[in-house]
């Protein structure tokens, strides 16, 4: 039983629930709060903070690159990452360089109000105050307004060009790529300042529609008690994963090295050059084991 634990306006979850919806995989919906504190998904995900976490029984995944992979495996697909190299680092761009980028574009002044256009005072203060503690204090946007339209017009461009020529971005299903750039530009228009810059890419429209029309597939509207409780009754599965790890089976941190940077602690039970796994154990769930990547994960022993 797969649940989502995310918010609507959350850009990486919505990279998942159009996975999910591709994948035609049955998930239960369980909605976070946009900023902290989030009591009932603290036990899961063992303070990781970041949005969504994917949960599988007792399996809990953090990122959206290594919730990928585990609904890969889930559902038999081969075809996410099927296209190797290439794939793998049009996705990790568009996690990373053209996040920044939608970013900065949503976070100017116009954009922002608009994006926070229903929140009081008080709701405001409270998400600025939440993203700033998210950050480490840095700022939200990492690049000016004017950077960030430039290099959004070039990659729109190179864009247009490659799927004017095929139906997505490695032939004729999507890859972990598609899903990737979609997200971010997802994000783009849902705030109504921004949407217009999409306007005048016909290629990109018709591959946006494609993204969109798989929708979220069948979805449960569940509360987060059923996750916990979902969690204490399944038993953790370890996932067969190629090689060793210098650190299996001692006690370890893992942490985001980017932002978000609150360690996990656990049991290093398994791991390869994408993934790794640690034990955990709470009186609300049980034994379970929190999936992450490597890359962009710090692994120290404890």
């Amino acid at each position: 039983m797969i649940y989502l634990h995310h918010y609507p306006a959350s850009l990486f979850s919505e990279k998942i629930r159009v996975m999910l919806g591709y994948l035609d995989l049955p998930w239960h919906s369980v909605e976070i709060a946009p900023i902290m504190p989030r009591p009932e998904l603290m036990p899961l995900s063992g303070g990781y903070r970041r949005t969504p976490v994917l949960q599988i029984g007792a399996n809990v995944y953090a990122d959206t690159a290594i919730i990928s992979r585990g609904l890969a495996r889930h559902s038999g697909n081969t075809h996410l990452f099927a296209h190797g190299f290439a794939a793998h680092r049009t996705a990790d761009w568009a996690d990373s360089q053209l996040f920044r980028i939608t970013v900065a574009l949503n976070f100017r002044p116009e954009a922002l109000g608009a994006m926070m256009g229903n929140f009081t005072p008080e709701q405001a203060e409270a998400f600025a105050k939440d993203r700033a503690e998210l950050s480490g204090d840095q700022p939200i946007a990492s690049m000016t307004p004017d950077a960030a339209m430039a290099y959004l017009s070039h990659a729109l461009n190179e864009l247009e060009a490659d799927v004017a020529q095929r139906p997505f971005l490695f032939g004729d299903q999507p890859s972990i790529a598609d899903f990737s750039v979609y997200h971010n530009l997802w994000f783009l228009k849902a705030n109504p300042v921004n949407a217009s810059l999409l306007d005048g890419y016909g290629a990109i429209a018709d591959w946006y529609a494609r993204m969109q029309a798989f929708g979220h597939g069948s979805v449960t509207e569940t509360p987060a008690a059923n996750a916990l409780s979902a969690a204490l009754t399944a038993t953790p599965e370890v996932p067969e994963l190629g090689s060793e790890h210098g650190l299996l089976g001692q006690n370890v941190t893992v942490t985001p090295v980017d932002y978000g940077c609150i360690p996990v602690a656990g049991q290093l039970v398994a791991a390869d050059s994408a993934e790794v796994v640690i034990a955990r154990e709470t009186p609300e769930t049980g034994a379970v084991y929190n999936h992450f990547p490597q890359a962009g994960f710090e692994v120290a022993p404890v």
